[in-house]
């Protein structure tokens, strides 16, 4: 229940007043930047955003950008963010780095990969924290998009930690899926077969330069000839270079080229759907949290309870169902 904690240890206290949203409406990256800590910092606030936002979003389409750790992401994703906005797209990019897990603070070293990206007009680029996230992004994530969103980006890349394969989340808050490998990955691809090559809308094989290129794409279209995705056709593989500055515009032709299905065949409002569903059943989740925790010494009798299951060995469910027979108590109104 971490992502349901309040945070005010890390709140900076900005204030959402007239002022701040007239400069954001006005194309301030100030404002803009202010918001998304807002959103980032205080849970709290994130419905009033929400509601401020609500005319402002729906349009732009959201890729995912993942893969396992030292693969290029962050450089493939400024080429990708910088092709996008030569083909007349506002781009933003939102790169989530690991937090550590002991001071809770990240490095943000995909701020210094996409240093190239400061300064473009056409592009807004943050870096997020990962914090309590556990599935490759930070619970912000889909928050911030939606302020970058209604900054006027209409196309949005998300760059996940690089936790591997059971990096899913991104599925959740993203239109499609680029799953970015390189050719050291080639022995791997039999374990990834299983988990993140599935929900891949495209698979890139990065830094091509490099030896075993060839081995990883023949293997990689060796697994989609047996049936390496069932929930699918096989995605397009395609072999980048940043340095080298190959396939970088082939990669962008088939993002387009995938964004624009989604458009025309109704996919991605359904997708949309999928999302909204989700932020009510998590906002639902929060405000129920919340009346439970307004009680006094809730975790205190939270770890108690544990304490003693762990020594009778029963069940925690008949706990969960006394404190949601009290929140709905609660909730009725009082008899005249």
């Amino acid at each position: 229940m971490a992502q349901f904690q309040k945070t005010s240890a890390l709140s900076h206290g900005i204030d959402l007043t007239p002022a701040l949203w007239k400069s954001f409406l006005a194309g301030q990256r100030q404002a803009c930047a202010r918001l998304i800590t807002k959103v980032e910092n205080e849970p709290d606030s994130i419905a009033e955003v929400r509601e401020k936002l609500a005319g402002r979003i729906g349009k732009a389409v959201r890729i995912g950008l993942t893969g396992p750790p030292g693969v290029g992401k962050s450089t493939l994703s400024s080429a990708i963010a910088l092709g996008l906005a030569n083909r007349d797209h506002r781009v933003g990019v939102i790169a989530v780095d690991p937090s550590s897990p002991f001071t809770g603070g990240a490095f943000m070293g995909d701020r210094i990969r996409m240093e190239n990206l400061v300064g473009d007009s056409r592009i807004y680029m943050r870096s997020l924290a990962s914090r309590e996230g556990h599935g490759g992004l930070s619970p912000a994530t889909p928050h911030v998009a939606d302020v970058i969103e209604a900054f006027g980006m209409d196309r949005i890349l998300i760059e996940t930690v690089g936790v591997g394969q059971a990096e899913l989340d991104v599925l959740d808050c993203t239109d499609m899926v680029v799953l970015i490998l390189q050719p050291s990955t080639g022995d791997a691809i039999q374990s990834l077969k299983a988990g993140i090559i599935e929900i891949a809308d495209i698979i890139v094989v990065n830094k091509s330069d490099l030896p075993g290129t060839d081995t990883v794409l023949q293997s990689l279209r060796f697994v989609y000839s047996l049936g390496g995705s069932n929930r699918r056709p096989a995605p397009p593989i395609i072999a980048t270079s940043c340095q080298q500055n190959e396939g970088i515009d082939k990669l962008v032709d088939e993002i387009e080229g995938a964004a624009a299905t989604l458009i025309e065949s109704g996919r991605h409002e359904e997708l949309r759907r999928r999302r909204i569903v989700n932020e009510i059943r998590s906002g639902i989740q929060r405000r129920l949290w919340e009346r439970y925790i307004a009680e006094s010494d809730v975790e205190r009798t939270i770890e108690r309870v544990a304490r003693d299951l762990v020594q009778n060995g029963e069940s925690p469910y008949a706990f969960v169902r006394d404190a949601c027979s009290r929140i709905e108590l609660k909730s009725r109104p009082k008899e005249a």
